[in-house]
């Protein structure tokens, strides 16, 4: 706001106390006449007296109460309490008051000369208080009027917050409605980071000396003055760039990908083969004649167990390359003695009579059918086709259709190889390890069961069909 409106406001705020002044004395006037006829009435009435004596007698009661209250007024202003003087003032007005009501036999005329003696007093007690204030805030004794704030925006909202700017305006009579609110929460801050260096300053010092020489340095240091130089001395291009290296994209994506779970595997394509077929459950003789452990889940093999197994995978491979002849077997084999007989897979036959231990007598006498037998040109016919030589099947389905498909697709109708040397073939080709091949055996000597029985054909259309790509359908 410029000068010559302050100045504008500053006259109309004369003439508007002028203005007042001269009302407020009229005012007075008017209700001292008033209650002054009450008085003098009542005198004539209650008490008999002349009215040339009445007139002066209840003039002095009205006004006697406005005369004492002009003289505390006076001692206020010399700095004293006055405390007598208006309290003496008070007890005249009110018998001013009482004389009114009780002089005048009709009450409600009574009332009415009361009630305006009373108020021709409290008009004139205001009237001095007010000039009283107004000289004290001149000399700076009181303090200056403040911003009149909102009450839901300012008082309901932030109580605390408006009653420290209220203070703040008290004390500095430049500072605005809007101004003080803004200085009230920089000294709330200003307040925070004091309190928090204090602690910081005085946990560094404590560390150094005693507790009481941290607490003098504390007081002694302006910590203002600490608050103004950490100021000048932070490095904001490095907090910004700490901060801004948070906020790379590149690595909230990857905070992003790290905390989102794992995504499920891409679903594989609908095949028309039916949902695996659950693992038979093996009865007892087939339990007994298992080639290996007796029990279904072995703990780990002995040596010469193991040492018979590998044994007897080396002598199929070995059968494998003879039958084959310049193609390289499918997995690398130490050969210890070359295999000298008319059919490679008669020497096979030896060399796994030699390793594996005798088969026991029930698992031959167990077969369904009789067994086959050949002469020598059937067996050296089936010994030139190359058994052992096809790639590894893609193992998909269960671990029952994966051995029997192997079989069907890499087993001549006309083969006369034990249980053994089938499941150490199967176990080869699709990479079992040692629990897998031992359940393996038992689903090798299903399928030479049933192609013994001559049920093969049913085997394969029933468990075969679709699960090995390239199966016949």
């Amino acid at each position: 706001m410029s000068t010559p409106g302050i100045n504008q406001l500053d006259a109309d705020l004369q003439k508007t106390v002028k203005r007042t002044s001269y009302m407020r004395q009229l005012f007075y006037v008017v209700v001292l006449l008033v209650a002054l006829a009450g008085q003098v009435s009542g005198a004539v009435e209650a008490l008999g007296i002349p009215l040339i004596w009445a007139i002066p007698a209840v003039g002095a009661l009205e006004l006697g109460g406005i005369v004492v209250l002009a003289n505390a007024d006076v001692r206020r202003r010399l700095g004293e309490k006055a405390t007598a003087s208006r309290i003496l003032s008070v007890v005249i007005a009110a018998f001013a008051v009482a004389f009114n009501w009780m002089a005048h036999d009709n009450k409600l005329l009574a009332g009415f000369f009361a009630g305006m003696s009373a108020l021709g007093y409290l008009v004139w007690l205001m009237h001095t208080e007010n000039q009283r204030r107004d000289r004290l805030r001149a000399k700076g004794d009181l303090p200056p009027t403040t911003p009149a704030y909102e009450v839901v925006g300012h008082w309901v909202r932030h109580p605390w917050l408006t009653l420290r700017a209220k203070n703040l305006a008290k004390a500095d009579t430049r500072l605005g409605l809007y101004s003080s609110i803004a200085a009230a929460k920089a000294e709330k801050r200003k307040e925070q980071r004091t309190a928090a260096i204090a602690k910081v300053l005085h946990r560094k010092i404590r560390a150094a000396v005693d507790p009481t020489t941290a607490d003098i340095a504390v007081a002694v240091y302006d910590l203002d003055e600490i608050a103004v130089r950490l100021a000048d001395g932070a490095d904001y291009d490095g907090l910004t760039a700490l901060i801004a290296a948070d906020l790379a994209p590149a690595r909230l994506a990857a905070m992003t990908e790290s905390a989102l779970p794992p995504a499920p595997p891409p679903a594989a394509a609908p095949q028309s083969a039916p949902a695996p077929e659950r693992l038979p459950v093996i009865d007892t003789q087939e339990q007994q004649a298992l080639p290996t452990a007796p029990q279904p889940i072995p703990v780990p093999r002995p040596a010469r167990e193991e040492d018979e197994r590998r044994a007897a995978r080396e002598a199929v491979a070995r059968a494998a390359e003879a039958a084959a002849g310049p193609e390289p077997a499918p997995e690398p084999v130490v050969a210890t003695a070359p295999v000298v007989s008319a059919s490679p897979l008669g020497g096979l036959r030896a060399d796994l009579e030699g390793i594996l231990p005798a088969a026991p007598a029930p698992r031959r006498t167990r077969s369904r059918t009789a067994p086959v037998t050949h002469d020598a040109g059937e067996v050296l016919e089936i010994a030139e086709e190359p058994t052992l030589t096809p790639s590894t099947v893609v193992r998909e389905g269960s671990l029952r259709n994966q051995v029997h498909q192997l079989l069907h697709d890499n087993v001549p109708p006309n083969d006369r190889r034990d249980v053994v040397a089938l499941t150490t073939m199967v176990g080869d080709l699709l990479d079992l390890d040692d629990v897998e091949r031992l359940t393996a055996s038992n689903y090798v000597r299903t399928w030479k069961a049933e192609v013994d029985a001559g049920r093969r054909a049913a085997v394969n259309g029933r468990h075969l069909q679709g699960i090995v790509p390239g199966s016949p359908r």
